[in-house]
């Protein structure tokens, strides 16, 4: 029988979610020598975008490509993918974790959050075709790609300001759209920078030989542009965190500089303790995480050999 279909077998670390950053404590863990299960139930949040920017030696890798050689360098040290969703992490009486999919349990004794966030994305027309390429998040990401070009930026108010003068360095052709008055702070700080602002409220993306061309408003204006940007909310993309830790209101997990969580035991890397994170970030934080999931383990290991010698 193959022993990966045994309900109840008990493994060193589960990790949920299979982006960079759980592919990277896999990594780390899997040449630790530790038995390791990483569980992943869908596309990794990078797959949105066609390539792969700011992350040295792999800058214009299709995102597709990078997660293909991570799972297999993963694979090469003996780490086991199971294609299923975890719906629940129930922690044991001994402090280990029952990692509950529909198709059965495992029983883990670390749990590693990879599990990343959900954007919350506006109801625009166009939004589908443009998200993760002409609709931008980020210009650390990808602001070379469109320098020195026109920049409309519109989205939540309160980092409005923020990010409208972080892209202009990127361009100094910068235009915030919304129907909200900002922050006189904010205001102040788009003045100094000779940024416009236009009153009125952003309903869709119109596109040109499928380029985003300019952004339509409330009032019947186009709005032109050569990259949109957008400020928005987000969540964490599973409930898992909430239901074992502290996390912040957004449901992301509060953790310390070595990933731990407020529960001994689960750990959380990339996007599931930090919204903002990089790739490059995610990797690093999979890689910090891996040296103390096996030192715990190593503790409970001296634990029960110490509670052996005494009796």
């Amino acid at each position: 029988m193959d022993p990966d279909s045994n309900a109840q077998k008990l493994i060193d670390t589960a990790i949920v979610g299979a982006g960079p950053a759980g592919l990277s404590a896999a990594l780390f863990l899997g040449r630790a020598g530790c038995s390791v299960v990483v569980f992943d139930d869908g596309p990794s949040r990078i797959t949105v975008v066609d390539r792969v920017r700011e992350f040295i030696g792999f800058d214009g890798i299709a995102p597709h490509e990078m997660l293909s050689r991570m799972r297999a360098e993963a694979r090469h040290y003996g780490v086991t993918f199971r294609a299923e969703h975890v719906h629940r992490v129930e922690p044991r009486a001994d402090n280990s974790f029952d990692v509950h999919t529909p198709q059965g349990i495992i029983t883990a004794r670390t749990i590693v959050l990879a599990t990343g966030l959900k954007d919350e994305l506006p109801e625009l027309e166009g939004l589908t075709q443009t998200w993760g390429n002409d609709l931008r998040v980020c210009p650390c990401f990808d602001g070379h790609e469109v320098r020195n070009q026109r920049f409309v930026v519109f989205g939540v108010h309160e980092r409005l300001g923020h990010l409208a003068s972080w892209v202009s360095v990127w361009s100094p052709h910068v235009t915030v759209v919304t129907p909200q008055r900002l922050e006189p702070s904010a205001m102040e700080r788009l003045g100094v920078l000779g940024i416009p602002v236009i009153h009125d409220e952003i309903s869709g993306l119109v596109r040109k030989d499928r380029r985003v061309v300019a952004l339509a408003s409330r009032s019947g204006k186009e709005v032109a542009c050569d990259a949109a940007w957008i400020a928005m909310k987000w969540r964490a993309a599973s409930g898992l965190a909430a239901s074992l830790c502290e996390v912040d209101e957004a449901g992301i997990a509060t953790v310390d500089v070595t990933g731990k969580t407020s529960r001994p035991g689960v750990f959380a890397v990339g996007n599931a303790s930090n919204a903002v994170a990089h790739v490059a970030h995610a990797v690093a934080d999979g890689a910090n995480v891996g040296p103390h999931v096996t030192t715990y383990l190593l503790e409970k290991v001296i634990t029960a050999k110490r509670s052996l010698r005494r009796n």
